[in-house]
């Protein structure tokens, strides 16, 4: 059975949503500006850019007084951008400047080392990002429902979450503390809110060293997909029907 993702729109005045580019404008050639603070890059106003536009173009970050995006209308609200997604557009996009807390702007290789310091499987993640980024969804962070990433079709102010993502390494599928249950468990919370699970599998070859990677290293990187859904025997008759 051929498999079909979910994309359950959102009820209100979302179909008259004016549909925004998937990267952020950069026709003045200027870049965003963030602080890396150990848990997520911050990005401030500048009389240049406009961190609701960062936001609105491709659904960056999250205020940090607002629930989504930067609409409090404080003076002093940021914009928090997660590790893939800052890097995304620091060393792949180059619209954003990251700096750390002494002003200092952080080259690719000290923002990965500081991130693995944070997390681990940041290299891992990074790639999955990107993987997904090139089938044109939109990413959000999944922490939330227990998973690494949720993806919408075209964002949360249109759409309900289609998948909740779960990127796995090899070593964490033949770890001895895996089990199927914790899967299971995975998919129940993400079948309370209408979502599919979607495992992404890292796989790297033998030399591969996160800790120096590239983006070029990146590249060597393959990645497998896998989609846990429940089996609905209806919708399975219906559709060989048609």
């Amino acid at each position: 059975m051929e498999f079909t993702p979910h994309f359950k729109r959102k009820r209100g005045n979302c179909k008259d949503f004016i549909k925004l580019a998937p990267f952020p404008p950069n026709s003045n050639g200027l870049r965003y500006h963030g602080v890396f603070n150990g848990l997520c890059v911050e990005v401030f106003n500048t009389e240049q850019n406009l961190i609701k536009t960062l936001h609105d173009n491709g659904c960056y970050g999250k205020g940090s007084n607002s629930r989504g995006g930067p609409m409090s209308g404080e003076p002093d609200e940021s914009l928090l951008l997660g590790l893939e997604e800052a890097c995304v557009l620091a060393y792949y996009l180059n619209i954003l400047e990251i700096k750390d807390t002494s002003n200092k702007e952080i080259a690719w290789q000290a923002y990965v080392q500081a991130a693995l310091e944070y997390d681990k499987e940041f290299v891992y993640k990074l790639a999955a990002y990107l993987y997904l980024k090139s089938k044109n969804w939109i990413i959000k962070s999944g922490i939330k429902f227990g998973g690494d990433f949720l993806i919408y079709k075209e964002g949360p102010r249109q759409f309900h979450a289609s998948f909740l993502v779960l990127v796995h390494t090899s070593d964490y599928i033949n770890h001895p503390h895996y089990v199927g249950k914790n899967l299971k468990g995975a998919q129940r919370v993400a079948e309370t809110s209408d979502k599919d699970v979607l495992i992404l599998r890292v796989n790297e070859q033998k030399d591969f060293d996160p800790a120096l990677a590239t983006p070029a290293a990146l590249e060597s990187l393959t990645i497998d997909e896998t989609v846990i859904r429940r089996f609905n025997y209806t919708s399975f008759v219906q559709s060989k029907q048609k």
